[in-house]
Formats: structure tokens, C-alpha cells, sequence
């Protein structure tokens, strides 16, 4: 009896011990997997938490380290010109700023809104530049230098223009003060969908907006939108009505009543309504007005048509939005917005002060390999760089008259 009790206590031990070594070991297993889950996730780049507002300065809901997307070489040639040319050549709207202001510009607009190296639009060789080869890829940098001059342009006229009227519409809603800058529409990629596949869903492929000139969508006049209580529109004007209102919705990622009285939708009570019309009618003058600038299609020649999803990307605030005028260019704002005391503060002159040494110490390293004279040029010499200010100034003037 005694030995059989010692038997059957040495089998129970035996179990225990191997019930607990099988537990411990997929524990360890699922803790593992987890550990490599989240070292993979963050390897390949891809975000294990939301990020928030307090991360970016200048953003609205958006944020790039610029640092990852700048190559070595791009810094070096950023230092060096900055070094030899403190005041920038062949700058045509960031004005007023020296290269200092221009590079930190660049990081964090440009190469954070875009998510692309200086040779997107540059040559490292001479950031003035304006034709520096015959190669395809010289030619499409040559073609992302201009039509991001364009998009500056634009920006500057929708924030000095349009978006300073939104604080007279109504005395109910005070506007967040947010600006249009690269990443509000690129969202960080180099070519932006003005229609992004998300939102399109229930509505027909082929969808769009009406923008024409002759369509009025306004709150004081019976607009192409009001179609409630009316005998004299059609159904298929009532179903474009709702194809608008919930591409709309879609963008924004919100409800009928945030801009419309439930009971009594055709009523204007409700702040958001005005700012909606207002950006509906900002969205047409894009149309009218920039649209050639927004290019699509295998060979990038067909205009593009604006949609309010291409700014606001499921957000109230569109993603990407500066949060104010002072992290902007002077330049991009309505003249005298800024507050002098905080205006390019984001620009931190110390950070940017490392970036340049550390393009300093990199040319040092580095000028035996890649030759003295690979940054020896005069930015004015049309023989060395390709850039005739002459010609430059003229073809502006008629570029001007054109946009005007």
C-alpha cells in the first residue's frame, strides 16, 4: 500500500512538472512571437501606435522624420551651398529668405509632405539650377522643380485668398486657423489622388464633383445644392445631390448633421454649412484656375479634378494642414498674419545649425572620393548651371500673365 502510494505521488510530480514546462513553454512562445511581431512592424516602418498631433509642430494629424528620407549626399550638397551662398540663387516664391530658412523650409514642408530626397526636384550638383542634363530622370526632377513652384503658388492664393474669409462667414464658429501646405494634399506621397479610392465605394466610378464655371453654389442664391422642397429639379439632379453629399460626408468622415439641421435641412443655422459652401466654391475656382497644374494619366497630361477628399482625407481638419500662419513662408499668408515674436519657430536654428555641421564634417570626409571641384560653380554663370536669369525673369513674367 505504502509503495503504490509513492508510486502514484511520483506520477502525479511527473505530470505536474510536465503540464508545467508545456505551459511555460507556449507562453514563452506566444511572448516570442509578440517580441518579433513588433521588432518586424517596426523594422518594416509600419506605425504600432497612432500618431498624435503633439508629435508635429507644424502638422495637423501628420507626421514625418525628414532625417530618414535625405541621403547623405543631399546634406552634404545643402551644407556646402548654404556655406557658400547664404543668400539663395534663383528663388521665385520663397522670397525674402535666406538659404538657412530655405533648407529648413524644405526639410519640413517638401521632404516631409512629400516623403522624397532633394533630387526630386534638385541637382546636388546646384540647387539654383534650372537644367542640369538630358536623362529621364534629370527631366522629370526638372518637371517636379515646376510644377511644385505652381503648387507653392497655388497654396499662396487659396491661404491669402480663400481661407481668410472663413472667420467673416459666421459669428458662430471661429475657424481653427489651419493653412494649405504641401503635405495637405500629398499626405506623404509624391503624386496625390485628388478622388483616394477610400470613400468611393457606393458612389459610381466615374463620380465627380460638378465644378463647372456656370454652377453656383451659394448660401444667398438658390445653388445647384438646394434641392429641398422644389418642383423644378429633377431626380437625377436629386441623385447628384446626394452623390455630392456623401462624397462629402466621406471626405470628412462625418455625419448629415454636421453641416445641416436635421429637421429642416434646407436651413443655415448650422455653422459648418457656410464653411462648407465656402470650400465647395474654393474647390471650383481650383478647377477653374489650378487644375492644369494637377495632372494625371500614364503620360501626366490630363487635368486633374479636386474633390474635397484630396485635402481633408477623412478628417474634419484635413491631415497634413499647417496648424497656423507663423510655420509657414511669409509668402504662402496673408501679409501681416504673422506673429513676428513666434513666426518660423519650428525652425529651430540650432537644429538646423547640427544639420549644416554635420553636412560640414560629411563634405570633409567625403571631398577626396567625390572630387574638389563636384560642387565648384557660379550660380549665376548660365554656362555652368543652365540658369539664364535673364531669360529666367522673362519667362516668368509671361508664365505670370498667364496664370493671371
Amino acid at each position: 500500500m505504502g509503495q503504490n502510494t509513492q508510486t502514484n505521488g511520483a506520477r502525479e510530480r511527473l505530470i505536474f512538472i510536465f503540464v508545467f514546462l508545456a505551459v511555460t513553454a507556449v507562453l514563452a512562445g506566444v511572448s516570442y512571437g509578440v517580441i518579433l511581431y513588433i521588432d518586424t512592424a517596426v523594422r518594416n516602418g509600419e506605425e504600432t501606435l497612432p500618431v498624435t498631433n503633439e508629435l508635429s509642430p507644424i502638422y495637423v494629424n501628420f507626421y514625418t522624420d525628414a532625417e530618414e528620407y535625405v541621403s547623405a549626399e543631399s546634406y552634404l550638397a545643402m551644407g556646402n551651398y548654404a556655406q557658400e551662398y547664404p543668400i539663395p540663387q534663383n528663388v521665385q516664391v520663397l522670397e525674402g529668405l535666406t538659404t538657412h530658412e530655405i533648407n529648413g523650409y524644405m526639410l519640413n514642408h517638401f521632404v516631409a509632405g512629400l516623403r522624397v530626397n532633394c533630387t526630386y526636384c534638385h541637382s546636388l550638383n546646384n540647387f539654383a539650377a534650372e537644367e542640369w542634363g538630358d536623362d529621364p530622370e534629370t527631366n522629370a526632377a526638372e518637371h517636379n522643380r515646376w510644377v511644385a513652384r505652381q503648387h507653392l503658388r497655388m497654396s499662396a492664393d487659396l491661404n491669402q485668398n480663400w481661407l481668410t474669409m472663413l472667420p467673416g462667414l459666421t459669428d458662430e464658429k471661429v475657424p481653427t486657423g489651419s493653412q494649405i501646405t504641401c503635405a495637405t494634399c500629398h499626405n506623404g506621397q509624391p503624386q496625390f489622388a485628388t478622388y483616394p479610392e477610400a470613400g468611393r465605394e457606393t458612389l459610381p466610378a466615374d463620380f465627380v464633383i460638378p465644378l463647372d464655371e456656370e454652377i453656383v453654389y451659394s448660401v444667398e442664391e438658390q445653388g445647384y445644392l438646394n434641392v429641398n422642397g422644389r418642383v423644378d429639379i429633377s431626380l437625377d439632379a436629386t441623385q447628384l445631390n446626394q452623390y455630392v453629399m456623401y462624397h462629402m460626408n466621406a471626405s470628412m468622415n462625418v455625419g448629415c448633421t454636421h453641416c445641416h439641421n436635421s429637421r429642416y435641412f434646407p436651413s443655415y443655422e448650422v455653422p459648418a454649412k457656410y464653411y462648407s459652401m465656402q470650400m465647395l466654391q474654393m474647390t471650383q475656382y481650383i478647377e477653374n484656375n489650378w487644375s492644369q497644374y494637377m495632372v494625371v494619366g500614364p503620360d501626366d497630361t490630363e487635368p486633374a479634378n479636386p474633390s474635397c477628399s484630396m485635402c481633408h482625407w477623412g478628417a474634419v481638419i484635413p491631415g497634413g494642414a499647417a496648424r497656423n500662419v507663423n510655420v509657414l513662408a511669409p509668402t504662402l499668408v496673408e501679409e501681416g498674419s504673422q506673429d513676428p515674436d513666434v513666426a518660423w519657430g519650428y525652425l529651430d536654428p540650432a537644429e538646423v545649425g547640427d544639420w549644416l555641421e554635420e553636412a560640414a564634417e560629411l563634405r570633409e570626409d567625403n571631398m577626396d572620393d567625390m572630387g574638389d571641384d563636384a560642387y565648384d560653380y557660379d550660380p549665376t554663370n548660365p554656362e555652368n548651371t543652365g540658369f539664364d536669369p535673364e531669360a529666367e525673369e522673362s519667362a516668368s513674367n509671361t508664365e505670370a500673365s498667364n496664370v493671371n
